[in-house]
Protein backbone atom coordinates (compact mmCIF):
# COMPACT_ATOMS: atom_id res chain seq x y z
CA UNK A 1 0.00 0.00 0.00
CA UNK A 2 1.59 3.30 -1.03
CA UNK A 3 2.07 6.13 1.57
CA UNK A 4 -1.24 8.67 2.02
CA UNK A 5 -0.81 11.97 2.11
CA UNK A 6 -2.12 14.42 5.15
CA UNK A 7 -4.43 17.11 4.92
CA UNK A 8 -5.62 19.13 8.07
CA UNK A 9 -9.24 19.77 8.85
CA UNK A 10 -10.29 23.46 9.93
CA UNK A 11 -9.63 22.52 13.50
CA UNK A 12 -6.01 21.75 12.70
CA UNK A 13 -6.47 18.04 13.10
CA UNK A 14 -5.21 15.47 10.34
CA UNK A 15 -8.03 14.75 8.37
CA UNK A 16 -9.39 11.46 7.78
CA UNK A 17 -9.55 12.69 3.85
CA UNK A 18 -6.62 11.95 3.17
CA UNK A 19 -6.16 8.84 1.09
CA UNK A 20 -5.11 8.71 -2.50
CA UNK A 21 -9.13 8.55 -3.58
CA UNK A 22 -10.13 11.85 -1.61
CA UNK A 23 -7.66 13.73 -3.93
CA UNK A 24 -9.17 12.28 -7.10
CA UNK A 25 -11.66 15.19 -7.32
CA UNK A 26 -12.75 18.16 -5.30
CA UNK A 27 -16.30 16.40 -5.64
CA UNK A 28 -15.50 13.32 -4.55
CA UNK A 29 -14.04 14.59 -1.66
CA UNK A 30 -16.57 17.16 -0.44
CA UNK A 31 -19.10 14.45 -0.99
CA UNK A 32 -17.04 12.31 1.47
CA UNK A 33 -16.41 14.38 3.83
CA UNK A 34 -20.53 14.86 3.82
CA UNK A 35 -20.44 11.41 4.54
CA UNK A 36 -18.83 11.71 7.95
CA UNK A 37 -22.04 8.99 8.71
CA UNK A 38 -19.09 6.29 7.85
CA UNK A 39 -17.34 4.45 10.91
CA UNK A 40 -13.97 2.68 11.42
CA UNK A 41 -12.07 0.87 14.12
CA UNK A 42 -12.88 1.29 17.70
CA UNK A 43 -9.22 2.64 18.86
CA UNK A 44 -11.10 6.23 19.12
CA UNK A 45 -12.39 7.23 22.72
CA UNK A 46 -15.72 7.10 23.45
CA UNK A 47 -17.58 9.08 25.75
CA UNK A 48 -20.22 7.28 28.45
CA UNK A 49 -23.12 8.43 27.00
CA UNK A 50 -22.54 6.36 23.32
CA UNK A 51 -21.52 3.36 26.12
CA UNK A 52 -24.76 3.62 27.32
CA UNK A 53 -26.80 4.08 24.06
CA UNK A 54 -29.08 0.63 22.98
CA UNK A 55 -27.63 -1.50 21.23
CA UNK A 56 -24.01 -0.26 21.20
CA UNK A 57 -22.45 -3.65 21.08
CA UNK A 58 -20.91 -4.13 17.40
CA UNK A 59 -21.29 -7.70 15.72
CA UNK A 60 -19.59 -8.99 12.63
CA UNK A 61 -22.84 -11.11 12.36
CA UNK A 62 -25.27 -10.45 10.06
CA UNK A 63 -28.91 -9.88 11.92
CA UNK A 64 -32.05 -12.04 11.42
CA UNK A 65 -34.05 -10.27 9.04
CA UNK A 66 -37.54 -10.07 7.17
CA UNK A 67 -37.14 -11.04 3.71
CA UNK A 68 -38.50 -9.08 0.67
CA UNK A 69 -41.97 -10.37 -1.21
CA UNK A 70 -41.85 -12.54 -3.53
CA UNK A 71 -42.31 -9.76 -6.12
CA UNK A 72 -38.69 -8.39 -4.77
CA UNK A 73 -40.50 -5.58 -3.08
CA UNK A 74 -39.67 -4.09 0.42
CA UNK A 75 -41.74 -5.35 3.46
CA UNK A 76 -43.67 -3.39 5.61
CA UNK A 77 -41.95 -2.18 8.45
CA UNK A 78 -43.66 -0.90 11.49
CA UNK A 79 -41.06 2.04 12.75
CA UNK A 80 -42.44 4.72 14.60
CA UNK A 81 -43.24 7.78 12.95
CA UNK A 82 -42.22 9.55 15.74
CA UNK A 83 -38.41 11.68 15.42
CA UNK A 84 -36.78 9.70 17.83
CA UNK A 85 -35.31 11.85 20.97
CA UNK A 86 -33.22 8.89 21.99
CA UNK A 87 -30.66 6.45 20.37
CA UNK A 88 -32.57 3.81 18.73
CA UNK A 89 -32.05 0.94 19.37
CA UNK A 90 -29.72 -1.23 16.66
CA UNK A 91 -27.60 -4.33 16.21
CA UNK A 92 -24.56 -3.10 14.57
CA UNK A 93 -22.52 -4.90 11.96
CA UNK A 94 -19.63 -4.72 10.18
CA UNK A 95 -19.12 -3.89 6.27
CA UNK A 96 -15.43 -4.12 6.05
CA UNK A 97 -13.95 -1.72 8.18
CA UNK A 98 -16.91 0.43 9.04
CA UNK A 99 -20.44 0.20 11.25
CA UNK A 100 -23.50 0.10 10.27
CA UNK A 101 -26.85 -0.24 12.17
CA UNK A 102 -29.62 -2.66 11.97
CA UNK A 103 -33.21 -2.83 12.81
CA UNK A 104 -35.89 -5.01 12.53
CA UNK A 105 -38.34 -2.15 12.62
CA UNK A 106 -36.05 0.63 11.27
CA UNK A 107 -34.52 -2.00 8.53
CA UNK A 108 -32.51 -2.48 6.22
CA UNK A 109 -34.95 -5.55 5.61
CA UNK A 110 -33.66 -6.81 2.61
CA UNK A 111 -29.71 -7.18 1.68
CA UNK A 112 -28.45 -8.43 -1.78
CA UNK A 113 -24.18 -8.07 -2.42
CA UNK A 114 -23.10 -4.79 -1.47
CA UNK A 115 -26.91 -3.55 -1.53
CA UNK A 116 -28.28 -2.49 1.85
CA UNK A 117 -32.51 -1.56 0.61
CA UNK A 118 -36.01 -1.36 2.11
CA UNK A 119 -35.89 1.13 5.05
CA UNK A 120 -38.96 1.97 6.91
CA UNK A 121 -41.10 5.19 5.80
CA UNK A 122 -40.51 6.94 8.95
CA UNK A 123 -37.82 9.38 10.89
CA UNK A 124 -35.97 6.71 11.92
CA UNK A 125 -35.76 4.57 8.52
CA UNK A 126 -34.45 7.41 7.39
CA UNK A 127 -31.18 7.26 9.97
CA UNK A 128 -30.50 3.79 9.49
CA UNK A 129 -30.77 3.66 5.88
CA UNK A 130 -28.18 7.92 6.00
CA UNK A 131 -26.09 5.42 7.98
CA UNK A 132 -25.83 2.42 5.66
CA UNK A 133 -26.30 3.78 2.61
CA UNK A 134 -23.79 6.67 3.36
CA UNK A 135 -21.22 3.72 4.04
CA UNK A 136 -21.38 1.15 1.72
CA UNK A 137 -21.37 3.30 -1.35
CA UNK A 138 -18.14 4.53 0.03
CA UNK A 139 -16.15 1.27 1.49
CA UNK A 140 -18.24 -1.57 -0.77
CA UNK A 141 -16.22 -3.26 -3.36
CA UNK A 142 -19.86 -2.74 -5.32
CA UNK A 143 -19.86 0.76 -4.99
CA UNK A 144 -21.44 1.57 -8.42
CA UNK A 145 -24.50 -0.36 -7.48
CA UNK A 146 -25.23 1.60 -4.27
CA UNK A 147 -24.62 4.92 -5.91
CA UNK A 148 -26.99 4.01 -9.24
CA UNK A 149 -29.71 2.52 -7.09
CA UNK A 150 -29.31 4.24 -3.69
CA UNK A 151 -28.67 7.86 -4.11
CA UNK A 152 -29.78 10.91 -5.99
CA UNK A 153 -28.45 14.20 -6.40
CA UNK A 154 -26.64 16.58 -9.26
CA UNK A 155 -23.55 15.45 -8.10
CA UNK A 156 -24.27 11.43 -8.64
CA UNK A 157 -23.29 11.24 -12.45
CA UNK A 158 -19.80 13.12 -11.70
CA UNK A 159 -19.08 11.36 -8.77
CA UNK A 160 -19.82 7.67 -10.66
CA UNK A 161 -17.65 9.59 -13.41
CA UNK A 162 -14.76 10.72 -11.83
CA UNK A 163 -14.18 7.72 -9.33
CA UNK A 164 -14.54 5.26 -11.90
CA UNK A 165 -11.72 7.13 -13.87
CA UNK A 166 -9.61 7.62 -10.76
CA UNK A 167 -9.62 3.58 -10.17
CA UNK A 168 -8.57 2.95 -13.69
CA UNK A 169 -4.77 4.03 -12.33
CA UNK A 170 -5.38 3.63 -8.59
CA UNK A 171 -8.03 0.01 -7.89
CA UNK A 172 -7.70 0.16 -4.22
CA UNK A 173 -10.09 3.34 -3.04
CA UNK A 174 -11.86 2.37 -0.14
CA UNK A 175 -10.63 3.67 3.43
CA UNK A 176 -8.15 1.82 5.04
CA UNK A 177 -8.77 1.55 9.56
CA UNK A 178 -8.08 4.52 10.85
CA UNK A 179 -9.11 6.72 7.80
CA UNK A 180 -12.62 7.49 8.62
CA UNK A 181 -14.38 8.57 12.02
CA UNK A 182 -17.12 6.82 13.79
CA UNK A 183 -20.49 8.44 14.41
CA UNK A 184 -21.27 9.66 17.74
CA UNK A 185 -24.67 11.13 17.55
CA UNK A 186 -26.81 12.69 15.11
CA UNK A 187 -30.02 15.52 14.90
CA UNK A 188 -33.28 15.92 12.72
CA UNK A 189 -33.12 18.86 10.85
CA UNK A 190 -36.56 18.73 9.16
CA UNK A 191 -38.71 15.89 8.36
CA UNK A 192 -41.48 15.08 6.16
CA UNK A 193 -42.82 11.45 4.83
CA UNK A 194 -41.07 13.14 1.81
CA UNK A 195 -37.93 14.45 2.69
CA UNK A 196 -35.94 13.93 5.96
CA UNK A 197 -32.36 16.07 6.56
CA UNK A 198 -30.11 15.29 9.76
CA UNK A 199 -26.52 16.07 10.69
CA UNK A 200 -24.31 13.57 12.08
CA UNK A 201 -21.78 14.48 14.47
CA UNK A 202 -18.76 12.17 13.70
CA UNK A 203 -16.14 11.43 16.24
CA UNK A 204 -11.97 11.25 15.08
CA UNK A 205 -9.70 8.97 16.53
CA UNK A 206 -7.74 12.82 17.62
CA UNK A 207 -10.89 13.61 19.17
CA UNK A 208 -12.17 16.06 17.13
CA UNK A 209 -16.12 16.09 16.57
CA UNK A 210 -17.03 17.48 12.93
CA UNK A 211 -20.85 17.77 12.07
CA UNK A 212 -22.23 17.27 8.89
CA UNK A 213 -25.68 17.04 6.82
CA UNK A 214 -27.14 14.93 5.13
CA UNK A 215 -30.38 14.37 3.16
CA UNK A 216 -32.79 11.67 2.41
CA UNK A 217 -35.65 11.83 0.02
CA UNK A 218 -38.56 8.89 -0.30
CA UNK A 219 -38.32 7.98 -3.59
CA UNK A 220 -39.77 4.33 -5.19
CA UNK A 221 -40.69 2.82 -1.80
CA UNK A 222 -37.33 3.53 -0.27
CA UNK A 223 -35.27 6.50 1.30
CA UNK A 224 -32.40 7.60 -1.26
CA UNK A 225 -29.17 9.72 0.03
CA UNK A 226 -28.79 13.08 -1.78
CA UNK A 227 -25.40 13.19 -3.80
CA UNK A 228 -25.43 17.46 -4.53
CA UNK A 229 -22.57 19.31 -6.59
CA UNK A 230 -21.90 21.24 -3.82
CA UNK A 231 -21.78 19.34 -0.73
CA UNK A 232 -23.11 21.58 2.59
CA UNK A 233 -20.02 22.51 5.13
CA UNK A 234 -18.88 20.60 8.32
CA UNK A 235 -18.42 22.34 11.27
CA UNK A 236 -16.39 20.90 14.21
CA UNK A 237 -18.18 21.13 17.63
CA UNK A 238 -16.99 20.92 21.09
CA UNK A 239 -19.41 18.43 22.52
CA UNK A 240 -22.65 16.75 21.83
CA UNK A 241 -24.83 19.12 23.47
CA UNK A 242 -27.77 19.58 21.52
CA UNK A 243 -27.36 15.84 19.35
CA UNK A 244 -28.04 12.65 19.96
CA UNK A 245 -25.68 10.13 21.59
CA UNK A 246 -25.82 6.96 19.06
CA UNK A 247 -22.95 4.66 18.00
CA UNK A 248 -22.25 0.99 17.48
CA UNK A 249 -18.46 0.90 18.13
Amino acid sequence: MSERSSARTDGGQSSPFSSRVWQASGLFLAVLVVMGVVVVLTTGDRSSSNDTAPGSGAASSSPSLPGAGADGGCPELAASGSVPRTAPAAEWQLVRSAAVPVSKEAGPAVVEGDVARCYAHSPTGALFAAAQIGTRYLVADDWQTVVKEQTYGDGQQLLLEKRAEFEKSQPSVAPVPGELGQIAGFQYVTYTPDTAVLQVVTRFGSGVLQASTLTLRWQGGDWQLEIPAVSPPQRTVDDLSGYVPWGGV
